[in-house]
């Protein structure tokens, strides 16, 4: 089959969550696993990334697999696949490996990770220039709706993190992020919009900080471990970032550390 890049789906659709990595495609998927089967093996067969250096996905597949415990056949199968087709299987095959599933260690003979840890590459971090004041809000508004109008996701993320920086005073920026941390396909941007939306007072926060409790990327894994409410749904998902050994360390350190500050 054709390999295709960038056609995502309406964010709205499971197909669009799991794509865009959101956290409440894996819940959603929790809930029809035959519905969401086809779609999980799609997203490791075919490269929807913008980028796929930042924009990460490994872990959120192999958590899928192995959460709605979905045969491993298909992903195998890839291995057999072109050599982008190979790469993607074969990393969520290795954390599978690492979460000990001795199916995936079969599969993969020669290509299990010798680290105790998974490593994932970590986008480089972009500052915004500490300058300006609320004279500059206005534009920087109004540079953020017009990649909107554009459909320009790349570098939104600066300007959402310049206009944090006057917390309350851009609220009226508010809804706009919002709309780029749903819609975004650079999955690696989704916390800055958080942090943003936190900033500017946002309503809906609660809500955003326990989704990202299974966001694709560990800086949003980290903002829902540190400032998700403390509700039983909550507090299990937190065990099961402290304890699981596909987990970034940094992330299973936070989850057991705010656990421990819970009881």
């Amino acid at each position: 089959m054709t390999q295709r890049r960038h056609e995502y789906a309406p964010p709205n659709t499971l197909l669009g969550l799991l794509q865009r990595g959101r956290g409440q495609g894996a819940l959603i998927a929790a809930e029809d696993r035959a519905s969401a089967a086809d779609l999980v093996y799609g997203c490791i067969r075919w490269e929807w990334r913008w980028d796929s250096v930042v924009d990460e996905r490994h872990l959120y597949l192999a958590r899928l697999i192995r959460d709605l415990e979905l045969p491993l056949g298909p992903v195998v199968a890839m291995l057999a696949g072109d050599e982008d087709t190979r790469h993607r299987a074969t990393s969520v095959l290795e954390l599978l490996v690492l979460a000990g599933s001795e199916e995936d260690r079969a599969a993969l003979p020669g290509h299990v990770p010798e680290a105790d840890e998974p490593s994932t590459p970590r986008p480089g971090k972009k500052v915004y220039p500490d300058h300006g004041d609320e004279s500059d809000l206005p534009a920087l508004i109004a540079a953020l709706e017009q990649q909107w109008v554009d459909e320009a996701w790349c570098g939104a993320d600066t300007l959402a993190r310049g206009l944090a920086r006057f917390g309350a005073g851009a609220a009226g920026a508010a809804s706009l992020l919002r709309r780029f941390w749903l819609y975004t396909p650079h999955s690696y941007e989704r916390a800055d919009y958080l942090t943003a939306l936190a900033a500017l007072g946002s309503p809906g926060m609660a809500e955003a900080y326990t989704e990202s409790l299974w966001d694709c990327e560990a800086r949003a894994r980290l903002l829902g471990v540190e400032r998700a409410p403390d509700r039983p749904h909550v507090r299990d998902r937190l065990v099961c970032l402290r304890d699981d050994p596909m987990e970034e360390p940094e992330v299973r350190k936070a989850a057991g550390t705010r656990l421990a500050g819970l009881t």
